[in-house]
């Protein structure tokens, strides 16, 4: 890769550093991963008993005591549970498209495979134990959205691969990757160390990539978004908020959005991340939780300096785009991120308030442009980044938009699209795909095609972040706001309050073991053991009792009135009474994540 255009384009073979088709054999005694490429020599032996990694020829014997051959796409990486290290492997991929001549790919099934051959080595508690592990891991693999490319480092942006230097270049994809959105970082750790096995690991993105062909004035040109989620501090809606000791904040993500046309590249950045102070939101069966700031002593500025210092040596400039209500409950987060950005050292940051649910209440979606003309001076100073066709660089980004709303999802993802459109009219200008005097709203089938493209982007971080769909995507999609779309925001608000409180504990425990922040230990014993008290299943079970009674007794006419109003009133007094006991206990009643609270414990 020694430039970017055309010689990424004709280097696909000596970019070539993992292998793209493996295949597997599995014996009594070991796990056999041969390189099935044209030309492949070699070969990975996985000792089943010790551990140890081996490469070898692929012209060595495979025993013949196989009790499975299968096809393979990657190696995900190892993961220990109770019974012993679990192999995991793609088995299954959809094809996304091809990024300057290298095909990127989505992860559709994978498979986990235990060293051990049975787990009669373990007592009645760690079976069990060890059932619930391997049921985390698999469900979190099943979380849509992870991505590969076997000749193609897609955890850099474009920008960042031009500043590269020829030894950089030349490391294996696994080690160069950016470790922020390596979402198999911890499961490969025993073969990062060992360069020779490099070609038999899979860098694994997890966020959203399409990849599309788009047609304007007779020029057909390529666009793409890839939007990469940070491994660091990952988690769940509820579950993790804010910013930790690191500079890290929840639900960063990384979106980059790439025109190609006749050789050259544009590329555009924005990122979005959790309101960078101390501060969570833990569910507790109301609807919408209060926000709490932590206390003033952890207020202190150093976590976020770390964080904006970290985001000003990757993307250069930074504003600051807050999009939360500026009254109710999250106040209080908006008056804290101004005043800390106040005593920030950087004359690089600025910081942009905008009530987005205030200024577009009653459908006044249009009073976007405000907010568009406060920032169109930054963006025209951050410009993006152009590369030509000869590998030139004629245009870098200076800057990036950070955006963040409570969730960073959907009043975020609907004003990250907007300046993205303004981004990519002026690059289709400068490629010369749009006249100057052309407006590329009218091109329709463009704009169908991008607002979808974004819209199902929004969708891929909240299925991954809040469990659902994003909401407010018939805008993006539309440039409207409809009474459908506000329909279905609610169908999934009742879908996201549903698994927020009582599936996303479960959730949490599955990325915590998938990313190492949980590791399974004997010495540390089962984190399953702590049961609810007794009360508290009694507690929901009377609940629904006494409300489907009411019910009953609403339906089925009694002998008289006065006995039916009494049989009403009564049932309804104990649904009162019970639902005022949950929800003054509500915290007691979610799905609390066990192995997360383990590590909190052990820290």
């Amino acid at each position: 890769m020694r430039c970017f255009l055309p010689s990424l384009q004709i280097s696909i073979v000596e970019m070539s550093m993992v292998h793209e088709y493996l295949k597997l054999h599995v014996t009594n005694e070991a796990f056999y991963i041969e390189n099935a490429d044209q030309g492949g020599t070699d070969m990975l032996c996985i000792d089943r008993v010790t551990g140890d990694i081996e490469l070898k020829s692929n012209s060595v014997q495979i025993p013949p005591t196989v009790m499975a051959s299968k096809l393979i796409f990657g190696i995900f990486g190892v993961i220990k549970l109770v019974s012993g290290p679990h192999l995991i492997v793609v088995t299954g991929r959809s094809r996304v498209g091809v990024l300057l001549g290298h095909t990127v790919w989505k992860v559709t099934a994978t498979e986990v495979l235990p060293y051990k051959k049975t787990t009669m080595h373990l007592n009645e508690a760690q079976a069990s134990d060890n059932r619930t592990y391997l049921s985390l891991l698999e469900d979190a693999l099943k979380t849509p959205s992870y991505y590969f490319c076997s000749s193609f480092d897609l955890t850099h942006t474009m920008q960042r691969l031009s500043n590269a230097d020829l030894d950089f270049k030349s490391e294996p994809l696994i080690t160069r990757a950016d470790h922020r959105f390596l979402w198999n970082c911890y499961a490969v750790k025993d073969f990062m160390d060992r360069p020779e096995l490099s070609p038999f690991c899979t860098p694994i993105l997890h966020g959203f990539i399409n990849i599309r062909s788009s047609f304007i004035n007779g020029r057909t040109f390529d666009f793409a978004l890839i939007s990469r989620r940070s491994a660091q501090r990952a988690g769940t809606r509820y579950f993790v908020r804010g910013i930790d000791d690191h500079g890290d904040v929840a639900n960063f993500v990384e979106t980059e959005q790439i025109v190609i046309f006749g050789g050259n590249v544009c590329s555009f950045v924005q990122t979005r991340g959790s309101i960078p102070l101390y501060w969570s939101q833990r569910p507790n069966l109301r609807y919408k939780p209060k926000p709490e700031l932590q206390t003033p002593e952890k207020m202190g500025t150093t976590s976020l300096q770390r964080h904006l210092d970290s985001q000003l040596i990757t993307y250069g400039k930074i504003v600051l785009v807050n999009l939360i209500d500026q009254k109710g409950s999250e106040l209080a987060l908006e008056e804290a991120f101004k005043k800390s950005i106040g005593t920030v050292n950087s004359e690089h940051v600025q910081y942009v308030a905008f009530d987005f649910h205030k200024e577009c209440s009653k459908m006044r979606w249009h009073r976007l442009s405000i907010l568009m003309e406060k920032i169109s001076l930054d963006q025209e100073s951050h410009g993006y980044f152009m590369q030509q066709r000869d590998g030139k660089v004629v245009m870098r980004q200076t800057g990036v938009f950070r955006t963040n709303c409570i969730d960073c999802l959907d009043r975020t993802n609907v004003v990250q699209s907007m300046i993205a459109h303004e981004s990519v009219s002026k690059q289709l200008v400068q490629l010369g795909v749009l006249n100057s005097n052309q407006d590329l709203q009218l091109q329709a089938e463009f704009e169908g095609m991008f607002k979808n493209v974004w819209a199902d982007n929004a969708d891929a971080c909240a299925k991954q972040y809040a469990g659902t769909g994003a909401l407010k995507t018939d805008f993006t999609r539309t440039g409207k706001r409809t009474k459908l779309g506000l329909l279905m925001d609610g169908v999934n608000s009742a879908i996201r309050y549903v698994k927020n409180n009582f599936m996303d504990g479960y959730r949490q425990d599955g990325i915590d073991l998938v990313l190492g922040n949980y590791e399974v230990s004997e010495e540390r014993g089962s984190p399953f053991l702590g049961q609810r008290q007794w009360r508290h299943t009694v507690g929901g079970l009377v609940l629904f009792i006494a409300f489907s009674m009411m019910l009953i007794s609403l339906i089925i006419p009694a002998t008289g009135i006065l006995e039916q109003f009494t049989y009403v009133a009564f049932w309804g007094a104990a649904t009162l009474a019970t639902a005022s006991y949950v929800v003054r206990n509500g915290v007691e009643f979610v799905n609390q994540p066990k192995l997360f609270q383990t590590k909190r414990k052990s820290e």
